[in-house]
């Protein structure tokens, strides 16, 4: 660029440079005239001397824009930034129960996400997932899944290794009918009779145990609480003792209707 075709004007520069030196301060107008000058061609020392600048400071100056772009113009030491674009909003969601409802507010307008308090297995897969993406802290997420600091992190990285799969209650029986024929249902119906009539223990340990014994059946104790309660047996364990005993006093009607030997 060939600068002995443009004309210079000393008022307009120094009405511009007082403008200038208000909106940016004089610092900046400063650096910024010497890396013009600079680009220019001008050779550092005549900069330093036009200026009155240390040479070492034009030095850095050009090192400092190279490297940081605008920011370059500023003090590095500087907490806040003019050339550089602000940084991202942090957002900080939070976790809330009303109603129905577990509510997670991103802060962002109106972004809410709502789950619904009764499905428990959706509730811990999007509020574990958001801890992993470390949208959410711990401890609110426990909270909120009422459980310990602890168990949340560990499921936290079940889901994050295992899928869903690695979050879900592992305690839970097969509750599938399919594991239940008419003759596994039949010696269930058995055992538990056998159980009542002794007056013995029938929850779903003690008849999974009995029937493991006695049928070789493997059979969790949570699935045969369940059929229990679909047959209706639990409700009866009281009284089917009693009506059975109640029943061996009684003589038969054959035995009533025999008729008595003639001599």
């Amino acid at each position: 660029m060939n600068c002995k075709s443009l004309s210079f004007s000393q008022e307009l520069s120094d009405q511009r440079i007082s403008q200038a030196e208000v909106l940016l301060s004089k610092t900046i107008v400063r650096k910024i005239l010497a890396y013009a000058l600079f680009l220019l061609g001008v050779n550092r020392s005549a900069i330093s001397s036009f200026l009155n600048m240390p040479p070492g400071t034009i030095r850095s100056l050009v090192l400092a824009i190279t490297h940081r772009g605008l920011s370059g113009f500023e003090d590095q030491r500087s907490k806040t930034s003019s050339f550089k674009p602000p940084l991202p909003e942090q957002i900080a969601p939070t976790i809330g129960i009303e109603d129905s409802w577990v509510k997670v507010d991103f802060q962002i307008g109106n972004l809410v996400l709502r789950i619904p308090a009764t499905n428990p297995v959706q509730k811990r897969i999007v509020l574990l997932s958001l801890e992993n993406s470390g949208f959410l802290e711990r401890s609110d997420v426990a909270d909120a899944l009422h459980l310990s600091v602890d168990r949340t992190g560990k499921l936290a990285r079940q889901l994050a290794q295992e899928d869903v799969k690695g979050i879900l209650d592992q305690r839970q029986g097969q509750r599938q009918d399919y594991r239940f024929t008419p003759e596994i249902k039949a010696e269930l119906i058995q055992q538990f009779v056998i159980e009542a009539v002794a007056q013995r223990p029938t929850g779903g340990e003690q008849l999974a145990k009995k029937l493991e014994e006695r049928c070789g059946l493997a059979l969790s104790a949570r699935s045969i609480l369940s059929h229990l309660s679909k047959f209706g047996l639990s409700s009866i364990r009281g009284s089917l003792a009693e009506h059975l005993s109640e029943a061996k006093k009684k003589p038969s009607v054959s035995s009533e209707r025999k008729p008595t030997q003639r001599h």
